[in-house]
């Protein structure tokens, strides 16, 4: 795996993504932006959500069915950072790995080694996290229209935002231990 031409198809694809989106939608101001991972299959999409967006789901399921799991601080900033129920999720999608290269590099694994796919899969985890931290440095990453609260994150699927927000930390400190 080219560690370095997958962060740079990854960063070029995000800012000509990213771009493109705010070209689109130039009136919204956003609180957050993800790269919403699978990383089983590569696949890493472009997401974004503004505060009136979340403010109206957070209502709309205070007031639904479920009302009774919305309401400590704790479930609200679950429901803020869950990828799932943003507005602009998904805008872009890239699988910087091929099906067939994901079939060989699991493939290349002794049989049944799911401690060793894990293991690339986590690897792949952080390549995203090293990308979305260059991807702050870009022209097009200052452009964004920010709350004052602004975050971007990197998170795979069904993960707890609490164990991506300790990844990209972790992928900060060892990039500035490096530098």
């Amino acid at each position: 795996m080219d560690r370095i031409k997958l962060k740079k198809q990854l960063i070029d694809f995000t800012i000509q993504g990213v771009a493109e989106f705010l070209k689109n939608n130039s009136s919204l101001e956003f609180y957050a932006f993800a790269y919403d991972c699978n990383a089983e299959y590569a696949e890493v999409n472009l997401s974004f959500n503004t505060m009136e967006d979340f403010n109206e789901t957070l209502k709309d399921y205070q007031n639904g069915r479920f009302s009774e799991n919305y309401k400590t601080d704790e479930a609200i900033k679950n429901l803020k950072y869950n990828t799932g129920d943003w507005e602009y999720l998904c805008f872009d999608s890239i699988n910087v790995l091929t099906e067939e290269e994901l079939n060989k590099i699991y493939n290349d694994f002794p049989d049944d080694d799911y401690k060793s796919w894990n293991i690339f899969v986590e690897e792949l985890m952080e390549l995203f996290c090293e990308s979305l931290i260059e991807f702050r440095n870009s022209k097009v990453y200052r452009s964004i229209p920010k709350s004052k609260d602004f975050i971007s994150f990197c998170i795979d699927h069904d993960e707890d935002f609490e164990d991506a927000e300790k990844r990209l930390e972790r992928v900060e400190n060892k990039k500035s231990e490096n530098q």
